[in-house]
């Protein structure tokens, strides 16, 4: 009886090994893919002027992003309204440390590092966040392919993310519908802590310039409020000569 049993035993030993190998090939893949998104991003120094609009009105910037040694760089100062002129921005995207956020008001001679719960807060009135204007810490999360879908007419993969260390996050998974030819995020579903849709981005409008994929247009919809924001981009110059003080925190203080 064990000689006739054991071939079956073995057979269901090895269909688990293989869907578990199958698993894990399948979750690497995903990260894969995010990583050669997160890698194929525009290395080049450029500055851009930036329209955020929302139902608090729109507000003027002018941007300037550069990446040194792995760490991208960004600069932010709003030129209009009048009563936000002046407020200024410092985001550090570092690769292997945690990030680095500065703020510095109208009317307020200091900068002050944006704590971890400010990060969650809106960015200039709209429904994007601090912390979805940065690059997420790949490591901190598990992938999984779960679907194919049409998105701003290009056939994507949809990815999902879902952190390591919950209690930490914002949101509890988000579903990502990436471009796998031209390695471009055209969507993103975040869903808050209960796992209900909270907010979705999309890649609005997107051009090749100087040899570069540069997203114009990106627009978060809050599906729970019933609110919208978008971001715009213009005048983008990629090569440009920016000084490293630029991006130091004694700058937004000038």
């Amino acid at each position: 009886m064990l000689r006739k049993l054991a071939p079956v035993w073995l057979i269901g030993t090895l269909a688990v090994a293989l869907r578990a190998s199958a698993a894990h090939a399948e979750a690497a893949d995903a990260r894969a893919l995010v990583q050669r998104v997160l890698d194929a991003a525009p290395t080049a120094p450029f500055t851009a002027k930036g329209k955020v609009s929302s139902d608090s009105g729109e507000r003027s910037l002018q941007l300037s992003h550069k990446r040194v040694e792995g760490v991208d760089l960004s600069y932010m100062e709003v030129t209009a309204p009048s009563d936000l002129d002046g407020t200024r921005f410092l985001l550090i995207d570092n690769l292997q440390e945690p990030d680095l956020q500065f703020i510095k008001v109208r009317g307020v001679q200091r900068a002050v590092q944006v704590s971890a719960q400010s990060r969650k807060q809106p960015f200039l009135g709209s429904e994007f966040y601090i912390s979805d204007m940065v690059r997420p810490e790949i490591d901190a999360y598990d992938y999984s392919f779960v679907g194919e879908e049409q998105v701003g007419g290009r056939a994507c993969k949809l990815v999902q993310s879902v952190p390591k260390a919950p209690a930490d996050e914002l949101y509890s998974k988000t579903i990502m519908a990436i471009d796998p030819t031209d390695l471009l995020m055209m969507r993103t579903q975040f869903f808050d802590p209960k796992g209900k849709l909270l907010k979705v981005w999309t890649l609005e409008k997107v051009e090749k310039i100087d040899g570069a994929w540069t997203p114009l247009l990106q627009k978060m919809v809050n599906v729970q409020a019933g609110r919208d924001s978008t971001i715009e981009l213009s005048e983008v110059r990629y090569n440009v000569q920016l000084p490293e003080q630029v991006f130091e925190r004694s700058y937004l203080t000038r």
